[in-house]
């Protein structure tokens, strides 16, 4: 006899979260954000000015790619979950093919193009670290495949299991780059070998492999072009959201940049503690937008007043304390303005405000309106990148106007969708 979701206390029958669950979903997220700026860290007090810049145009795109792939998170959360409401006989494709297929189209696309980008960002270790980028790149479309169905069916334990595995295998790896002599070319190995800790879950998990081999609510053709929808969504979110410095070095002088390292750091710190957590609870932010989506704005209007809160105490915060810690952690080469500070953590707000929006506008069926509130936004940041300022201002510029004329976009494009069904 089938099992009743309400029977489980862990997976409620509308796909939302219990207490408990959210507890292990934000301390796997937070857990994964430490790893992050441990590494960092670790890596910004072991190397020089200038090798530390080029390992975080590494890391940059390595999480840029990760970013991109996870439009595909996106998108299996929301079509794992509303086939949960249907009968088996109504059910389209199993998605973990046609995931892996499109990771390894992004591989693909990374390796014919490398000649373009590789040495601009990695210099002579482009021939080490393209290849580590186009393995990774099918390697993670499993990873965020797994995550999205996890998420969607409301096995958040092991959603929670699966970020934490991320993270250990990550801060496992780097370890022993550590322990043996800190290279770039070894940290960035450490940190793109976490893509695979998704397999490690699938050989010892019978409930993550049942997971994965679940179908979607449409067929092959249709999740595809969702997902791709969503990928192009999520290019433009990585691109703001974790391939900003790759952005910035495309558009500054290469003296000006290498120069950048604490400017850099400020960014992975300030933005970090906002948007890890997030991106980690976005898939319980797609399935609270399914079971409300008929609220439109009210459905997020109380999450949005808490982040643009959180964010004006972390402004303060990082104005008054941020210079003095950036120097104890990090040595006295990293010094940054409280003001500088101050407003790259109000920014990360507009961002987390940005991704809260799509996750509605997905739950909403609004797959073209998702992508095209991202790719405003990062053509309007990219944009007042090419503005004739300092490195600091039009920075501070792209990160807070792109992303409110992205929020906009979504916002307006909800609203009308739900029009026709309130009257």
């Amino acid at each position: 006899m089938r099992k009743s979701p309400r029977t489980d206390s862990s997976r409620p029958a509308d796909g939302s979260i219990g207490g408990k669950s959210a507890a292990g979903v934000g301390s796997a997220s937070l857990v994964s954000a430490a790893v992050g700026y441990v590494l960092l860290l670790v890596a910004a007090r072991t190397l020089d000015t200038e090798a530390n810049a080029v390992f975080l145009a590494f890391w940059s795109f390595l999480f840029f790619i990760f970013g991109v792939l996870g439009g595909i998170t996106v998108e299996t959360t929301r079509a794992t979950r509303a086939a949960a409401d249907l009968p088996d006989s109504d059910r389209g494709t199993r998605f973990a093919g046609p995931a892996l297929l499109i990771g390894a189209g992004t591989s693909v696309v990374l390796f014919a193009t490398s000649f373009w980008w590789g040495e601009a960002l990695f210099g002579s270790l482009a021939a080490t670290l393209v290849p580590v980028i186009c393995l990774v790149a099918v390697v993670y479309a499993g990873h965020v495949a797994t995550i999205g169905a996890l998420g969607g069916s409301g096995n958040w334990n092991q959603y929670s299991v699966a970020v934490f595995a991320e993270s250990g295998v990550r801060l496992a790896a780097a370890a022993a780059v550590f322990a043996v002599g800190a290279t770039v070319g070894g940290l960035a190995v450490a940190s793109a070998l976490a893509a695979a800790a998704w397999l490690l879950l699938l050989m010892f998990s019978k409930d993550v492999r049942g997971t994965v081999l679940s179908r979607a609510d449409v067929g092959t053709n249709r999740y595809v072009r969702n997902v791709l929808h969503a990928c192009l969504a999520a290019t433009a979110s990585a691109a703001l959201v974790v391939g900003f410095p790759a952005m910035l070095k495309f558009t500054t002088p290469d003296n000006v940049y290498l120069a950048s390292a604490p400017l850099l750091m400020a960014l992975s710190l300030t933005r970090a503690p906002l948007m890890i957590p997030l991106t980690a609870f976005q898939g319980v932010a797609i399935t609270h937008f399914m079971s409300r989506k008929e609220q439109g704005a009210k459905a997020y209007l109380p999450i949005f007043l808490v982040v643009l809160g959180v964010a004006a105490a972390g402004a303060l915060a990082a104005a008054l304390v941020g210079p003095w810690l950036m120097v104890f952690l990090l040595g006295p080469d990293y010094h940054v303005s409280g003001l500088v500070l101050a407003a790259l953590t109000f920014d990360s707000g507009f961002l987390a405000l940005l991704t809260l929006t799509g996750s509605l506008t997905v739950a909403a069926g609004r797959h073209r309106a998702y992508s095209l509130g991202w790719v405003c936004a990062v053509a309007v940041s990219l944009s007042l990148l090419l503005l004739p300022l300092g490195i600091e201002a039009k920075t501070i510029l792209s990160l807070g106007v792109g992303p409110l004329c992205g929020i906009i976009v979504h916002t307006v494009f909800v609203q009308r969708s739900l029009k026709p069904a309130r009257r």
